[in-house]
């Protein structure tokens, strides 16, 4: 199925020339949720519609670690930001190998589809489209993209804190990895820290407001995030962000 691109955000160039030229030279690179929406033209309704679908998260069924704290669904994609035209690939497993994912590889994990409202969403096609031109400057040309995406609320307890990363401090297998914040609601915790191959420290980095973006070179270097607990012991709390993995396919 193919879906317009022709969204309410389009990061502007000069946004794309700084991104893109961050990964080229630290191999990573953030943007604030503000500087995103003063760079935009981000439609404040799409985008409460857009963070209303993370309330309807199937729990993940597959956690090696025997968690209960996941909620996710799952949904690839293909993309030439040349034609600026999503085509959204038939539902399927997620699989990693076990060198990738260490706590759930080699396991076909049958995630619920992503729903057709977030799927149609203006905000999601036009952040898609303006990542793939960010990574399309870094590899200095246009073409297709393999994108899978991964909306995940990690909920957190006094008795059992959430783990957004489980396997630790890992890659994807992917050439590029996002991480977008979508809400955090009293939580205390998760920090994104990214590493190089061998395990050193380039950033240290919490993302706390909406649209809050990390971009890494996921071949070269290495992330994970720190657990979460309640800011308030019996209040409800819960870390929604958006992971979005591009693969160059041609």
């Amino acid at each position: 199925m193919e879906i317009e691109a022709s969204a309410p955000i389009k990061i502007a160039p000069l946004i794309i020339n700084h991104l893109s030229g961050e990964l080229r030279s630290r191999l990573f690179t953030v943007l604030p949720g503000r500087a995103v929406q003063a760079a935009c033209d981000v439609d404040l309704a799409a985008w409460n519609q857009f963070a209303a679908c993370w309330n309807n998260l199937p729990q993940d069924k597959y956690m090696g670690d025997n968690g209960s704290y996941r909620f996710r669904r799952y949904g690839a994609f293909e993309l030439d930001a040349a034609d600026g035209v999503l085509q959204q690939l038939p539902h399927g497993p997620y699989v990693q190998p076990s060198y990738i994912n260490k706590l759930n590889g080699d396991v076909a994990r049958h995630f619920e589809p992503l729903e057709r409202h977030f799927v149609d969403n203006p905000f999601l096609s036009g952040l898609l489209l303006s990542l793939a031109l960010v990574f399309d400057q870094v590899e200095g040309g246009s073409g297709k993209w393999d994108i899978r995406l991964h909306p995940y609320r990690i909920r957190a307890s006094s008795h059992a804190p959430g783990n957004p990363t489980p396997e630790g401090l890992h890659r994807d297998g992917v050439d590029y990895i996002v991480t977008m914040m979508v809400r955090r609601h009293n939580v205390a915790g998760g920090e994104t820290y990214i590493t190089d191959v061998a395990g050193k420290l380039m950033c240290r980095y919490t993302l706390t407001d909406p649209m809050d973006l990390v971009l890494a070179d996921d071949a070269r270097t290495m992330h994970g995030v720190t657990k979460v607990l309640p800011f308030e012991e019996k209040r409800e709390a819960f870390r929604d962000v958006l992971v979005i993995a591009y693969t160059r396919i041609s």
